[in-house]
């Protein structure tokens, strides 16, 4: 897979065809659309890219939000995810208040320098350079007269009804239904990072956790525990991920202030995770934090997750 800043020379030898936007989720209806540019590519004999951004376009128009800003994944899942899918030159755009105000057909002269391509796809809801630009039909003669080939996807997708989008993902997620956020991504969420240290609780009750240190911006679901795959060292396991603020351990501190955990437990591991990328994958939801009034009780019901999640796997093998 090629990654390449736009700013450096990516020489081309056939003339691609391009499609340009953030990806977040690279959901179904991102799939749809990139389905349709290797189609195009297959017919025009040459090779398909997407540009995209290294940063949400949020992070600099408005960086009051900063802390609000939540993505479905990290530059390095959406990558992977795109590569998988068979898109192997991806440009990246740092999206900055200026290149805000560029105006599409000057975006299109630039791409047009740099690149050279044949065929421009663009989604059907991607609002083509800064408000301000000519209108789209407008822009697609214009494009035409300049040798580009100028296309707004028609694909509308849904899913039970539902217009399949990033942001219906994130409600999804933000009400525990795993299950739909899967269906829509067509793949189970995921969470990747390094385990680092964390305060032992686990251990002592007879459960012991895996700490995940995660990207600040990528999303996390409704607070609670989730049946979840583990993967390690390119090995799965099976396991149940406890995602919040353990309201349980820090019962004496207030809980907005407190930087959300993901901790797993992974059955039938053995072995040292501290400074291992590790990943998982979620499949269910299986209930909301909880606060317990002491850790016999934390215990009891952290083995009825445990129970329930060795069922389902047992039950979806």
């Amino acid at each position: 897979m090629n990654i390449i800043p736009f700013e450096k020379e990516f020489e081309q030898r056939n003339r691609p065809v391009i499609t340009i936007g953030m990806f977040d989720g690279v959901h179904i209806g991102h799939q749809s659309l990139i389905s349709d540019l290797k189609e195009k590519a297959k017919e025009l004999h040459t090779n398909p890219i997407i540009i995209t951004f290294d940063n949400h376009p949020q992070l600099a128009l408005k960086p009051k939000n900063l802390s609000k800003i939540s993505l479905l994944q990290t530059n390095e899942e959406r990558f992977s995810k795109l590569q998988t899918l068979g898109i192997n030159d991806i440009i990246t755009i740092h999206f900055t208040k200026e290149f805000a105000q560029i105006k599409a057909e000057e975006f299109i002269d630039l791409l047009l320098k740099k690149y050279n391509p044949q065929y421009l796809l663009s989604g059907y809801d991607n609002h083509f350079g800064n408000k301000s630009s000519q209108d789209f039909d407008i822009l697609v003669i214009a494009s035409k007269e300049k040798g580009l080939i100028l296309e707004r996807s028609k694909n509308c997708v849904f899913y039970d009804d539902i217009e399949v989008s990033s942001t219906q993902i994130r409600k999804a997620l933000a009400n525990g239904n795993i299950k739909l956020a899967n269906a829509m991504l067509n793949e189970d969420y995921l969470i990747s990072g390094e385990v680092e240290h964390g305060n032992k609780i686990g251990t002592k009750i007879g459960y012991p956790t895996a700490n995940i240190k995660i990207d600040r911006h990528k999303l996390l679901p409704l607070y609670g525990v989730y049946i979840t795959e583990v993967e390690v060292d390119e090995k799965k396991y099976q396991g149940v991920v406890s995602i919040g603020v353990r309201p349980t351990i820090n019962k004496d501190i207030a809980l907005e202030e407190i930087a959300p955990s993901v901790e797993v437990n992974i059955f039938e591991f053995y072995g040292d995770l501290y400074g291992k990328k590790i990943k998982l994958r979620l499949k269910d939801f299986i209930r909301e934090e909880i606060k317990f009034d002491d850790l016999d009780s934390l215990k009891a019901k952290i083995n009825e997750d445990v129970e329930k999640a060795k069922l389902y796997f047992k039950t979806n093998e």
